[in-house]
């Protein structure tokens, strides 16, 4: 940005820099008014500020305690208390997670001080501002969790009513965060003009989106009801057998009647981890729990292979989520479907198939067992043991085929059980109707901005529309907001700033 001063390679300047991890407004306090996160100000003026290291340069650095932060009083309605009733920070964090650093000098950047950029950093940074950790980080800490639920309990607006009815929590976790920005303010001697030089980064490891609903309890009810009837076709099984030749003599000693056929569904394993199991899925579902998490990185940007979502760290000033980088199309539709499979995938680690007839064992023993979960017979490492008269038969080559087709008409028969209940097909109605009121919300009542800035591109949270004085650039790696209610939820996370600086009187 040029300026309309002119300045000289000797100019001295009047300049600052500010670091808060927390800012703005939640559950009716402001935070902007409290001594536990009034975050630091850098100030290089002449005469020299209280407190600051004199008029040449000012640092100031504070690492914040999740003690300090938990013992914040809060007083709205519903929302009294502690504000770790609202946001809770996790604790022992690594060093760094909840810093503040801001520095200030006097120089203006020319060719006798070609580096000498005001800088104001907050969140995951280090000593010196700089974020310390990279979007290929495998084990990015987690900043902590806001309970949305508490939050919009006490809000307004088209769809909250209907979200509260359907939910019994709702947590938004925050991986680490950071915001830094660094201002040059460039004296060109040669043009006789002064020009301001403003970098701006965020970290956002992750966001996610944890939502408690009786809606996964009735999922849940709906598979312990629909998974014990599953019943596979002994006729078809028997096909399948009397296609490998070597079996024919066996199968003419045993006969159609003499088969079994079972599949039982181990239950209790249905509890015992989220549908999917691999992380950054879109949409986890934990039967045990009865929660359901979305991951919004991999929701909005598609998924990821790492811990931070290079997406999520890559948007553009004041991008809102959910508005400016809408849903993709039938996102509903396509997170229910996902659901299924996955569930589909979970069952054949927990689907046990047993194909008997006659006995394998003993003196003379003429019978077939062939056995394991679903998995082992679509994967070819069911056991299968067959023997006519006490003389095993080994089938070879031909087994795996054979295997395989046993798993495929269980895995059909398994898929069509599920699309054809009633029941089940109400459970997961319900979890689309869940999920598109979430969605409602946050597009229209929840407002979050990542890498929100002012005097930047796109539409600032109206929080910096007030900051002042004009020339100060700030940046938070994220920003929350109740539209129409601020006194209820305004809140910048890891916010750094820098300006405005101004040549000093005579120099």
């Amino acid at each position: 940005m040029a300026l309309s001063v002119s300045c000289s390679d000797t100019t001295l300047l009047d300049s600052q820099a500010r670091a808060r991890m927390l800012s703005g407004q939640i559950g009716g306090a402001n935070l902007d008014a409290l001594a536990e996160v009034d975050g630091v100000h850098a100030q290089a003026f002449d005469p020299p500020a209280p407190g600051a290291d004199g008029s040449q340069s000012d640092l100031k650095a504070n690492p914040l305690t999740v003690e300090a932060l938990s013992a914040i009083q809060l007083n709205l309605g519903g929302l009294s208390g502690a504000l770790t009733t609202v946001l809770d920070f996790v604790a022992g964090q690594d060093a760094g997670v909840l810093n503040e650093y801001a520095y200030a000098n006097e120089q203006s950047q020319s060719a006798l001080y070609p580096e000498a950029p005001e800088v104001g950093g907050a969140g995951a940074v280090s000593n010196d501002g700089t974020i310390a950790i990279s979007v290929d980080d495998p084990n990015p800490p987690a900043l902590g969790t806001i309970n949305l639920y508490s939050i919009l309990q006490q809000a307004t607006g088209p769809g909250v009513a209907e979200l509260i009815d359907l939910i019994a929590g709702l947590d938004l976790q925050i991986g680490a965060a950071a915001g830094t920005a660094e201002l040059d303010y460039v004296c060109n001697e040669a043009r006789g003009v002064a020009e301001e030089t403003v970098e701006r980064d965020y970290l956002l490891a992750y966001l996610r989106l944890l939502v408690e609903s009786n809606v996964v309890g009735d999922l849940l009810s709906a598979l312990e009801q629909v998974l014990p009837t599953l019943t596979i076709s002994t006729g078809a099984v028997w096909d399948l057998l009397e296609g490998v030749p070597l079996l024919g003599p066996l199968l003419s000693a045993l006969g159609e009647s003499a088969l079994e056929v079972t599949a039982t569904v181990d239950l209790t394993q249905l509890t015992a981890q989220p549908i999917p199991q691999a992380g950054n899925a879109a949409l986890q579902v934990d039967l045990g729990d009865g929660t359901i998490t979305v991951d919004v990185a991999s929701l909005l940007g598609g998924a990821y292979t790492g811990a931070i979502s290079p997406f999520l760290n890559e948007l553009a000033p004041n991008t809102r989520l959910f508005v400016d980088v809408p849903l993709p199309t039938d996102a509903v539709a396509t997170l229910v479907n996902k659901l299924v499979e996955d569930l589909l995938e979970r069952l054949k680690d927990l689907v046990t198939v047993t194909v008997r007839a006659g006995s394998v064992s003993g003196l003379g023993a003429t019978g077939l067992l062939i056995e394991g979960t679903l998995r082992d017979f679509l994967e070819g490492t069911a056991t299968a043991e067959f023997s006519l008269a006490g003389v095993g038969i080994d089938l070879g080559s031909l087994l795996n085929p054979l295997l395989g087709g046993i798993g495929e008409l269980v895995e059909s028969t398994l898929h069509m059980l599920l699309n054809d209940s009633g029941v089940l097909q109400t459970a997961l109605t319900g979890v689309n109707g869940l999920l598109s009121a979430l969605f409602d919300v946050l597009r229209g009542v929840l407002a979050l901005t990542v890498n929100a800035q002012k005097n930047a591109t796109g539409t600032m949270p109206s929080y910096y529309g007030a900051i002042t004085p004009e020339r100060r650039y700030d940046v938070s790696a994220l920003h929350l907001e109740v539209l129409g209610m601020l006194n209820l939820l305004n809140l910048a996370v890891a916010r750094g700033s820098v300006g405005q600086n101004e040549p000093r009187a005579g120099a």
